[in-house]
């Protein structure tokens, strides 16, 4: 659709706008200011959705229609959220005009904006999907039941309940019980149930696990207690028995990594050398034959591969050699040093060479 068109389009919406507008039946009770504002936004809604910009329109028809009532406003309020995704609060909006009882002043405009509704409405309720929440283990306790993170009215609870097409996440909780997260992909005109089995929630962060020592006495603290000091807890001696553990197959793996790394960069970059002198030996202008330089040529795009392939070699090879200094700087046997000897260290790759720098 050309530029034209869409003008033209957009001008018939605001004229239909417009129309709808001066005829509304509760035009009479508003100030020339906010008729003037309802029109204005009217007709920036028409436009927006003349141009597929459905979120817009929907901002503005619902600015135009909390200033003055037009069914005009609700159909094309309507036809955004349908154009969205929204089915259930484009039912919404159709059926307010559906059931909306026009007076004998009424412009056309407004009697086909009802006409369409109707049609449009019709069309939309086979459409909409139903999902229905049934919850487990609660029993006499009351459930909040959640879905996408808003609550659920607790009367529509295992009934069936009109939701928009998507994915949508749903969830119980009711005293110290809650269910897991359980996300339903909801096709339009389907119907899906959702079972959420309420169990016994974790403990809260903090409490005293079962089996553990009586808490002490109000105003009794431990033995080594110091005002805001944090009690040190006793470590589990397999802490202490792993710190004797030689470096991990991990760290062999890195070091053989980057040796054969190293080892393919050195190689290519030999190959290199010598594929640009035979090239440099091949042909020296300007007394080369047309062969002479087909051959230089060749020879220059086997030094460039090779170049690219020697580059690739160091440089996994200085990552995984750097990666397995890491590594045998970290592990167990070395843990009796403090953490902070650690900060610092800085991985370096050089043309076949790499390590790490800093204080161990």
């Amino acid at each position: 659709m050309g530029r034209r068109s869409r003008t033209t389009l957009s001008s018939v919406a605001a004229a239909l706008l417009t129309g709808a507008l001066l005829g509304a039946p509760s035009a009479h009770a508003q100030s020339d200011e906010q008729r003037a504002g309802a029109r204005a936004a009217a007709n920036a809604g028409g436009q927006a959705f003349m141009q597929r910009r459905y979120a817009d329109a929907v901002d503005m028809f619902t600015r135009a229609e909390s200033l003055v009532h037009s069914p005009v406003h609700l159909l094309y309020l309507a036809r955004s959220y349908e154009k969205l995704g929204a089915l259930v609060k484009a039912h919404e909006a159709y059926m307010k005009i559906v059931n909306e009882e026009l007076p004998s002043t009424a412009t056309p405009p407004m009697r086909e904006a009802k006409a369409d509704a109707t049609k449009e409405n019709e069309a939309l309720e086979p459409r909409i999907p139903y999902v229905s929440v049934v919850v487990q283990g609660a029993g006499p306790k009351p459930v909040t039941v959640t879905m996408d993170g808003v609550q659920v009215p607790p009367a529509l609870v295992g009934v069936p309940r009109p939701v928009d097409p998507g994915e949508h996440r749903f969830e119980a909780m009711a005293d110290g019980m809650e269910s897991a997260v359980s996300s339903v992909a909801v096709r339009e005109a389907g119907s899906e149930t959702v079972l959420l089995t309420l169990h016994p929630a974790p403990q809260a962060a903090g409490a005293p696990a079962a089996g553990a020592g009586a808490p002490a006495a109000p105003g009794t603290f431990p033995v080594g207690y110091a005002p805001g000091v944090q009690p040190q807890q006793d470590q589990p001696a397999s802490a202490h028995a792993d710190s004797s553990r030689g470096p991990s197959p991990l760290t062999w793996v890195a070091f053989g990594v980057g040796a054969v790394g190293l080892g393919l960069g050195t190689v290519f970059a030999i190959k290199e050398s010598s594929k640009e002198s035979d090239a440099n030996d091949s042909c020296r202008a300007p007394l080369c034959t047309a062969d002479q330089v087909k051959r230089a040529e060749a020879l220059d795009d086997q030094a460039r591969s090779a170049r690219t392939v020697s580059i690739v070699g160091f440089v996994a090879g200085g990552v995984g050699v750097a990666t397995g200094i890491a590594l045998l700087a970290l592990t167990p046997h070395h843990a009796s040093r403090s953490a902070s000897t650690l900060r610092g260290v800085t991985p370096w790759v050089g043309l076949g060479s790499a390590g790490v720098s800093g204080r161990f």
